[in-house]
């Protein structure tokens, strides 16, 4: 990729300018924030501290700034080049620099100093920019013929993927209880493909992402302890989205070890964006691997393969293999004046066939699955659609389509250059069937975010971004072929674009902090012993036990003497409340109406209705209504653990109530 360098004032006046704003920027959102904790600004020395030292952190690099308009210029410009100049005897000391450069921010925003401010966006953004400043500076001082714009780049990737490598290894740990709403569904729903050895009976097999659950399942092959599930969640995550990077760059000719790397990062970094789920990079992957224009039958081999994955993923991956095929023919394959049916016929056929072996193949995992019902397995066209979570909105501070916009836009204009700069290379059938490929799977991800229990982030844009990722891969690479059949060369982009192409990437994960799970293994304890003896006094009154969360416990044999009920877990509950299965919700009602189980654990349950300004209002709403009062009503608190978020609940007796 070649990137068009700014000139070297253009460079020191941009630094300049963003680190003398980031400083007042961190103030004015500290004095908007200010009000909203009671902390009355004139009273308060700390604050007051706190606001005069940022401000006089913006001032030396505004006087830098200024002073590039004066007869001063090359001094200043001289004076902040120095590592250019520093002895080479120091070699040691320059890399310990780079390495806490990377690694700084990370920890930084952890010290006890720092943590509250790390909440406060300019702020977290402020010290990130300080620790890009000294890598690049250790950087130059190691590699002087780096360029500064690509040592700036090079330092904010490498921050951005250290952080978000850090960000799932915390979650390894042998803490007994779920840690976050589907982390419980992740452990259980695996156990039911290996049912008969892990219940001694055998269950169906999950309705819901079955792909994802099949990959989850290896550690219950040697009945492995908690801390290894949660190891290979997180490894599998890293392993299936960094396995993408490689096989698209097989396709690729990139230059240079140090540009490869710093591209594999860049890629890395965007598939984490949505992020696009693990299950779903093996049918890209395959994909990517098995294309070969040349070789029908292998690209037939992998699309059949690829295909019947999609199928037992999810109904918005149906078309997806045989559309990523398609899409490799067009940007590989030159019209070169052929009959437009001739040429289309072999894309179209993978497009068609695929999508059909994608459909088959559900119809066989729901043969194959056990679940009664089919009718599950297709919750997502009953559920409704929620438009407003287009823009900016309590559960998503973006908006879908802003975000996905942001999260694209850069990569659209380097595209554009790309086409612009080579319109004799494109024969405009081969670019409308591009674009419209894209543009469906824009359309069809934004109709899949906007379903109720979506619209929280871009994962529901998967397709698209996988699709969006290929394509600006093979332009701005130069790996397709021009109409007179020859690979293309590639277009220098602007500086400014490349800059802006890493600005999402970078930032997405860097925005979160870094939580350590601190566990009191005491307590814990006695919150297990606890649930064992509420288990088998039910077992010696013959009563079921419904874990509708939890059921790691039952599953890893935490707890002894335990009887999976199959019904009612969390996330099909949940899936079935917000699509408005009555059949179910009515077996559900019975179920506890009558009264069917001695004891339910849940997490501690709310019937409070949110409105819209609150986080995921609509589906806290349809839980309460269709979950929630039919347990109060029927179902008493018992014991509860708010801090573990775990509650008992028993049957009422008597006259019953309902909240």
């Amino acid at each position: 990729m070649l990137i068009t360098q700014p000139s070297r004032l253009t460079f020191w006046r941009l630094v300049f300018a963003l680190t003398a704003l980031l400083p007042f920027l961190s103030v004015w959102q500290l004095l908007n924030l200010a009000p909203g904790f009671g902390i009355d600004i004139p009273s308060s020395r700390s604050w007051m501290q706190l606001l005069i030292v940022l401000g006089l952190m913006g001032i030396p690099p505004l006087l830098l700034l200024t002073l590039t308009w004066s007869r001063y210029q090359e001094r200043i410009l001289s004076l902040v080049e120095f590592p250019e100049r520093l002895p080479e005897g120091t070699r040691w000391i320059r890399v310990l620099f780079l390495i806490g450069s990377v690694v700084g921010f990370t920890f930084a925003i952890k010290l006890p100093f720092i943590i509250f401010l790390a909440g406060v966006g300019w702020f977290r953004f402020l010290v990130f920019w300080y620790f890009n400043l000294l890598g690049i500076f250790a950087l130059k001082s190691i590699r002087r013929d780096v360029p500064w714009l690509m040592a700036l780049i090079s330092i904010a990737l490498c921050q951005a993927v250290f952080h978000l490598l850090l960000f799932y290894w915390t979650r390894v740990t042998d803490y007994p209880f779920a840690m976050g709403w589907s982390e419980t569904s992740r452990f259980y729903h695996p156990s039911l493909f290996l049912s008969e050895s892990v219940y001694g009976q055998k269950y169906a097999w999950p309705v819901l992402h079955p792909t994802l659950h099949l990959l989850l399942t290896p550690p219950y092959l040697f009945d492995a302890p908690l801390w290894v599930h949660r190891f290979w969640q997180v490894a599998i995550r890293y392993i299936l989205l960094a396995a993408v990077v490689p096989a698209l760059m097989m396709r690729l000719s990139i230059q240079g070890a140090v540009t490869r790397w710093l591209v594999g990062i860049w890629m890395f970094l965007f598939l984490f964006m949505g992020p696009v789920y693990f299950h779903l990079t093996i049918p890209v992957i395959l994909v990517l691997l098995g294309f070969s224009h040349q070789n029908d039958r292998r690209t037939w081999v992998a699309v059949i393969l690829a295909s019947i994955w999609c199928g037992w993923s999810r109904v918005n991956w149906y078309p997806m293999s045989g559309m990523i095929a398609a899409v490799l023919y067009l940007l590989e394959v030159p019209f070169s004046g052929k009959n437009i049916w001739r040429y289309l016929l072999t894309p179209a056929l993978w497009f068609v066939i695929g999508t059909l072996i994608a459909f088959a193949s559900q119809r066989v995992y729901i043969t194959m699955s056990g679940v009664p019902d089919s009718g599950l397995f297709y919750t997502s066209f009953t559920s409704n659609l929620l438009w407003y979570r287009l823009l900016p909105n309590a559960s998503y501070f973006l908006g879908i389509l802003p975000a996905a916009i942001l999260a694209s836009l850069p990569i659209w204009l380097a595209m554009y250059v790309v086409i612009r700069s080579r319109k004799e290379h494109w024969h405009p059938i081969r670019l409308t069937f591009i674009f419209a490929a894209l543009l469906l799977l824009f359309l069809g991800g934004l109709a899949v975010s906007l379903k109720i229990g979506g619209g929280a982030n871009l994962h529901n844009m998967d397709a698209y971004m996988s699709m969006l990722l290929i394509v600006f891969a093979y332009l701005i690479f130069a790996r397709y072929r021009a109409e007179n059949g020859e690979l293309a060369q590639p277009v220098p982009l602007p500086w400014m674009l490349a800059v802006a192409l890493i600005i999402m990437p970078a930032w997405s994960y860097l925005q979160f902090g870094i939580d350590f799970k601190s566990v009191d293994r005491v307590r814990t304890q006695k919150i297990m012993t606890w649930l064992q003896e509420h288990v088998d006094e039910v077992n010696a009154q013959g009563g079921e036990v419904l874990f509708i969360t939890q059921r790691q416990l039952i599953s890893m044999h935490m707890l002894n003497n335990v009887t999976l009920v199959p019904e009612y877990e969390r996330e099909d509950l949940m899936e079935m409340a917000m699509a408005d299965n009555l059949p179910y919700l009515a077996r559900f009602r019975d179920d506890i109406g009558n009264q069917r189980f001695a004891l339910i654990v849940v997490d501690p349950l709310n019937d409070a209705i949110m409105r819209r300004d609150r986080v995921f209002p609509e589906e806290n709403n349809v839980w309460v209504r269709r979950v929630v009062r039919t347990i109060l009503c029927n179902y008493r608190e018992e014991a509860v653990y708010p801090l573990h978020e775990i509650a008992l609940y028993v049957p009422q007796e008597g006259e019953r109530s309902c909240p």
